[in-house]
């Protein structure tokens, strides 16, 4: 996916997922899921994201999407079981579509 820029919260960089990771699972990433706000804890709909990073590692990305086309990263880190999964569902799901 595109956008216009991105900002990092100081959660984002909790798990030492570098900026330059984070970018790339993020515009290489076959889908970004959406997840409704919670408040009070997330009071805004954010997208989770799930892919590769450049050094091979699955890595899972939460970022609300901003005014102007920009995405406000506020999770990073190596994916977790849950995701390994759920992301091999989804590629196994995109595949069949598109045969």
């Amino acid at each position: 996916m595109e956008f216009a820029g991105y900002s990092f919260a100081a959660s984002s960089r909790r798990h030492r997922v570098s900026r330059e990771r984070i970018r790339k699972v993020v515009e290489a990433a076959a889908f970004a899921l959406g997840l409704p706000a919670q408040p009070p804890r997330w009071p805004d709909p954010s997208l989770l994201f799930l892919g590769y990073d450049g050094t091979g590692e699955l890595v899972e990305i939460v970022g609300i999407p901003l005014d102007g086309g920009r995405l406000r990263v506020i999770h990073a880190m190596p994916a977790r079981p849950r995701y390994r999964l759920l992301y091999w569902e989804v590629m196994t799901w995109l595949e069949a579509e598109d045969s």
